[in-house]
């Protein structure tokens, strides 16, 4: 299927799941991007190159998917380990074709600038310490705040220190300048980034989409937030390979097959705003952890629903941990509020849970698992003509839960 979408529109609001990273924190990726689009424009560079500029702020940390490498790269000025998310930013961005020509300049956005090699293209050089520059001048705030003249005027004095090794002089220089005005730190407020980003975004415009290049997309996303725990590598892309085989096997129409795919690729998203620990813990969830938790699908289609033409999307991928006893989470929906979309969505992400190692326990077989699906029908939980299709093809359903049809490198 065809989908008519504004790239520039998918881009910003999905990248708002990178900046939940940052937990309380969400708007470091739009204020890189600001930032970053106000010195290109006193640089005198072109349209094209103030789009990729500001599309590399929002990415540039598509790498990071734990609260904890986070927290060091907000609060250290030149952390050691901070290529790491460099090197897996870049490979993620290299497998989107949308996102492909944004990869050498996310792979070196943590590089000194008296460290770049020679024969690196200068434009690709200009953008990474240009990304480098503000996104530590974002963490500077962090550091020493950014509300008054002295806190501002030490930033400064931070970012000149370390002019010629760390920076560019000449994007040092200009920075300077742009940042000179009130008016640059008035637009790092949410309010006023919003409404910077959304004339950007009406400056975009709608594209003819195929299923695959937006498949893509959700894929490279569901990859940053599996890469948040170990143990829930793949989960999504089991989820979603499961989810799709038992729409098929529902005799859905493709179009609503692609969306419970699509749904079940970015069902998680707001996890990224779970702290580590949470997710991590071994034993079961105090009130407060527990609340955490149960916002994730909430999170989720707060982030989908600011795509136009994403809204059946967004409620598909908010309700899978909704009940048809009315006791799951967020909405604690009915019955018949529930599409048979999310139902199956469900279906998929209970299963693959239970067939894959967690931190607490090995994953259980395709009897124990079945056993607890069958149960949960059982208890007016969960749909029972969509266990009856899990039933009938149990082992392919396992085993696309474990090893699932999509990967991003294909």
């Amino acid at each position: 299927m065809i989908y008519n979408v504004n790239l520039r529109e998918v881009s910003y609001a999905l990248s708002e799941a990178l900046d939940y990273v940052g937990i309380d924190d969400t708007m470091h990726g739009k204020r890189v991007a600001f930032m970053s689009a106000e010195v290109a424009k006193k640089l005198g560079w072109s349209q094209s190159r103030i789009d990729d500029i500001i599309m590399l702020g929002m990415l540039h940390d598509c790498g990071v998917s734990s609260t904890d490498v986070h927290s060091h790269l907000v609060n250290e000025l030149d952390w050691n380990n901070s290529q790491v998310h460099c090197l897996r930013g870049s490979s993620l961005l290299e497998k989107v074709g949308i996102y492909h020509r944004y990869a050498p300049v996310i792979l070196y956005h943590h590089t000194h600038w008296d460290q770049f090699a020679v024969d690196i293209e200068d434009e690709i050089r200009e953008h990474a310490n240009l990304i480098y520059l503000t996104d530590r001048v974002d963490a500077l705030r962090v550091q020493l705040g950014d509300a008054s003249n002295v806190e501002r005027h030490n930033i400064a004095s931070v970012i000149q220190k370390y002019s010629g090794t760390m920076f560019s002089p000449e994007l040092v220089d200009v920075y300077l300048e742009a940042s000179s005005s009130d008016s640059f730190w008035f637009y790092m407020e949410a309010e006023a980034l919003n409404e910077y980003f959304s004339e950007w975004i009406e400056a975009g415009k709608n594209d003819a989409v195929p299923f695959e290049t937006l498949k893509n997309i959700a894929m490279m996303f569901a990859s940053v937030v599996d890469a948040k725990s170990t143990f829930t590598s793949e989960h999504t892309y089991g989820v979603a390979s499961l989810a799709r085989y038992l729409a098929k096997n529902c005799n859905l129409p493709i179009e609503t097959q692609e969306k419970i795919e699509l749904s079940a690729f970015f069902h998680d998203l707001g996890k990224l705003r779970v702290a580590d620990e949470i997710l991590h813990k071994a034993g079961p969830l105090n009130d407060e952890e527990r609340s955490h938790m149960n916002r994730h699908g909430f999170d989720s289609q707060m982030i989908l629903r600011k795509i136009k033409g994403f809204q059946d999307i967004a409620k598909i991928a908010s309700m899978h941990h909704e009940t048809l006893d009315a006791k799951g989470y967020p909405y604690h929906l009915k019955s018949e509020q529930i599409p048979i979309e999310a139902r199956i969505l469900t279906v998929a992400d209970i299963f693959q849970a239970l067939v894959q190692d967690r931190p607490y326990r090995s994953g259980l077989n395709t009897t124990e698992a079945y056993g607890i699906i069958l149960k949960m029908g059982d208890e007016n939980k969960l749909d029972r003509d969509i266990i009856a299709v899990l039933s009938r093809h149990l082992d392919k359903c396992y085993d696309l839960a474990l090893h699932p049809v999509s990967h991003l490198d294909e």
